[in-house]
């Protein structure tokens, strides 16, 4: 971090109280990826910053660097989501993927592709219909799996982790810590080493296959069943929790399902 002043742009993931009158903003940029900056005196009712540092916008922001905190200077609102902020059921899929995106990215590692599939994230969610809790807990499955993707984390769902054949239809284990499928020749020829697979529904990996190669717009009409979804997630849960560098014992879908 060789700077002393940034001017950028930047989506708002989070922000929490910090002593009596500031806030601790968190926001992903295009060329610093994830910072972290003060907000002074935002938490006092004429604070001219804080209104623009609300979730669901983008905005250019100036923050300077300081001995011991980075401070925000100047805040203008480039473009506001009011599709989002106006549906409850899209509020919190948005806050939810938010969260999870500040919560397993670390500061200042640049990544301009996750920053603009948060931008494609947050712009299909504004202009989406009304979302079942089912629907939200797919659509948040397949933003993680990208995001999971942009951060090195891609699920292997085509070749055996082993021998690289191509996976055939119910010959197959899943191991979540390898992330990804082994086939049936691999694990009887070293059952020690894939102890851990377990079996998953053919249906579930079509749906995995599915949310990975497509874009958001064909999962709003897309049949689904309990059972693959519930699989499905588990899996992302899985990689998530072997993978990413915070682990959380509540899983993802207990986020859009309050």
């Amino acid at each position: 971090m060789s700077w002393s002043t940034m001017k950028t742009e930047a989506i708002v993931l989070s922000s929490q109280p910090f002593r009596e009158a500031d806030r601790r903003y968190a926001a992903f940029t295009p060329t610093q990826g994830k910072i972290s900056f003060l907000g002074r005196g935002a938490r006092k009712g004429k604070a001219k910053l804080a209104s623009h540092l609300e979730p669901f916008a983008v905005v250019d922001i100036e923050v300077v660097k300081g001995r011991r905190s980075t401070t925000v200077i100047s805040v203008e609102r480039t473009r506001r989501f009011d599709g989002i902020e106006s549906d409850f059921d899209k509020r919190l899929l948005a806050t939810s993927s938010m969260h999870l995106l500040d919560l397993h990215t670390r500061e200042y590692e640049a990544d301009e592709p996750l920053y603009q599939e948060l931008m494609q994230w947050v712009e299909f969610l504004d202009g989406s219909p009304g979302l079942s809790k089912t629907r939200a807990t797919l659509l948040l499955a397949s933003f993680l799996t990208r995001v999971m993707g942009h951060l090195g984390y891609d699920i292997e769902l085509d070749q055996c982790l082993s021998c690289r054949e191509a996976i055939l239809p119910l010959s197959y284990r899943w191991h979540a810590g390898r992330g990804g499928l082994v086939c049936s020749s691999c694990i009887e020829e070293d059952v020690e080493e894939w102890h851990a697979a377990r079996t998953m529904p053919e249906e579930a990996v079509k749906l995995l296959r599915f949310v990975r190669a497509s874009s958001y717009v064909p999962l709003l009409d897309l049949g689904l069943t309990a059972s693959a979804l519930q699989e499905a997630g588990r899996a992302v849960h899985d990689i998530m929790q072997y993978h990413l560098p915070v682990e959380t014992q509540v899983p993802f879908w207990q986020s859009v399902a309050a």
